[in-house]
């Protein structure tokens, strides 16, 4: 490798850990740097005249330098304060930033506590906190310590929560008030009733998302992205065999097999609903108790779905073949319903896969059986009877004997035309064929509060989520299509 390859290897290291998130170097990846650089420095000081000038490689190796010299002074600085350094160091964090932290933190650890006096919250944060729990509680959520006066409050109609709040905070006249006037002069989105209305929509929110019945995240890899721009990944090859060397030998050098992947990129997908004036008027607290948790459901359902469409669908890939294709080796010869048989023949595709660029064997495992719920049974019975199912012979035992894990779902059934017939066997989470990413790791959607359109007496929110769903292998799938 001449001077101009040791510099690109260089910044090709720099420029990965760059594209993934700006991350810190792996110990390997310092290492193979840290060599390179050792061997370049040997060029350049024997003055190789042939050995052309390189130009600059994005200033990688003063980069390098510097975030070493960071990571080695923040260190240094949080093992005198007994502080964990690798957080701040992941964070990007620079050594005067941790300096002011450390100050901070100090000040306040030695700050002089007044004695016997509690600082608590005022009238308003008491009020907010129970009346959110007491609304909570009318709505039939489990509220496992509800605040202080949370039992009396849940007694109060919305109109009458309303004016209970304004008059906390200072509208004295607020039971001579109309319904209208309650909506248009007093009901902002800052005012406590709809902070209490609010919290509670999203309390509910929230559990409904967390209850709701999908099953993608069982078995897909979940990822994380930091912006909405295309990212490119590479899926990793082979290295050349280790070869016989002679005593006093020379070793040959040799260049690791990678090849392009797929392209990952986010996706907003979102909703807006309101709460009418006729619902505030007609006491109607059934509003707050489903329509943001049918939306929530809808919102994780809506990944439960495209993920199950993009493995079923069979579309094409990064290499512009279909996902489940004969030069994939990923379809199994025999179309059945699960046996010991086919069950053989997924396991056998995928130990026989080979790594990118090479004839090395993968031995990818078998540990997810996909079925549509037309096959639930049946898999059921096969992966939890000890002996065959099918033989005759009871002697004969089962090798699958819960070996897999089912993962049932009706998407499956009318994905496709074919779709009760079909189903998959997949290896674990972190070699699933599909990567399902989130903005900056947020798998919850956003629910926002928003002032009503002039004109529009009510209450509006605002779900939105950033998510995108991608076949990010073909190697570690086989599928069976059915017959």
């Amino acid at each position: 490798m001449n001077l101009l390859q040791m510099l690109a290897r260089q910044k090709a290291i720099v420029d990965a850990a760059k594209a993934e998130g700006n991350r810190a170097l792996s110990v390997e990846e310092k290492r193979e740097f840290d060599e390179l650089q050792s061997k370049i420095d040997a060029l350049r000081a024997q003055g190789d005249p042939n050995e052309p000038t390189p130009a600059p490689v994005d200033n990688s190796e003063r980069a390098l330098a510097a975030e070493r010299q960071r990571a080695l002074e923040i260190t240094s600085l949080c093992r005198d304060f007994g502080l964990n350094a690798e957080e701040y160091i992941k964070d990007g964090h620079s050594i005067d930033q941790v300096r002011q932290f450390i100050l901070e933190k100090q000040i306040k650890d030695r700050a002089p506590q007044p004695s016997g006096i509690q600082m608590g919250k005022d009238e308003r944060d008491k009020f907010r906190d129970a009346a959110a729990d007491g609304l909570a509680l009318r709505v039939g959520m489990n509220v496992e310590k509800p605040n202080d006066g949370a039992g009396e409050l849940r007694n109060l109609s919305l109109r009458e929560l309303a004016k209970e709040s304004l008059i906390i905070e200072g509208v004295n006249n607020a039971y001579r008030l109309s319904d209208d006037e309650l909506l248009r002069q007093h009901l902002t989105p800052t005012s406590l009733f709809t902070n209490i209305i609010d919290q509670t929509a999203r309390n509910v929110f929230q559990q409904a998302y967390t209850d709701a019945a999908t099953t993608y995240q069982h078995w897909t890899r979940r990822g994380t992205l930091t912006d909405f721009r295309p990212t490119k990944t590479y899926q990793v090859g082979t290295a050349g065999e280790l070869l016989l060397v002679s005593e006093n030998g020379e070793l040959k050098h040799d260049d690791p097999n990678g090849v392009e992947g797929p392209t990952r990129q986010l996706l907003t997908y979102g909703r807006q609903f309101s709460m009418s004036r006729q619902a505030f008027i007609n006491d109607d607290v059934s509003f707050i108790e489903t329509i943001p948790a049918l939306y929530a459901q809808s919102a994780r359902l809506g990944i439960n779905r495209l993920v199950y469409q993009t493995l079923a669908k069979n579309p094409a890939i990064w290499d512009g073949k279909t996902l489940f294709h004969a030069d994939h080796k990923n379809v199994m010869a025999t179309g059945g319903a699960p046996s010991v048989d086919t069950l053989s023949q997924a396991r056998q595709l995928l130990r026989k896969q080979t790594a990118a660029g090479g004839d090395v064997k993968l031995n990818i495992p078998a540990r997810f059986m996909l079925v549509p719920t037309s096959l639930e049974t049946k898999a059921g019975q096969l992966i939890g009877s000890t002996v065959d199912p099918s033989q005759a012979n009871p002697n004969i035992p089962n090798p699958f004997y819960n070996q897999f894990t089912i993962v049932s779902d009706a998407e499956l059934d009318d994905a496709s035309v074919n779709g009760e017939l079909e189903w998959y066997v997949t290896s674990d989470i972190l070699r699933s064929p599909i990567q399902v990413d989130f903005l900056n790791g947020k798998d919850m959607p956003t629910i926002v509060m928003k002032q009503a359109p002039a004109g529009q007496l009510g209450f509006l929110w605002d779900i939105y989520m950033d998510y995108g769903v991608t076949v990010v292998d073909y190697q570690t799938v086989v599928k069976n299509n059915g017959k």
